[in-house]
């Protein structure tokens, strides 16, 4: 009979990160609106404004998170 692969762990690490990771990123779009949807004013009180802003937040948490992800299927159960 044939054992089932576990991950190692630092491969346990590098997925609970990724997970984390990925609830803040949620976290923080919800978060964004929330506080954004309140401004009148200036360059952010159009719409284009506001989503033109949650979307290069959104650039930089998905690069992090393509990191993360990678990071832990480099270090998946083999």
């Amino acid at each position: 009979m044939e054992t089932k692969p576990t991950r190692t762990p630092g491969g346990k690490l590098a997925l609970w990160l990724f997970y984390g990771f990925c609830l803040y990123t949620v976290w923080a779009m919800l978060r964004y609106f929330w506080v954004v949807s309140n401004v009148t004013d200036g360059d952010m009180a159009s719409l284009g404004g506001k989503l033109l802003g949650a979307a290069m937040g959104l650039l930089v948490l998905g690069s992090v998170a393509a990191l993360l992800g990678g990071l832990a299927w480099y270090t998946r159960a083999r």
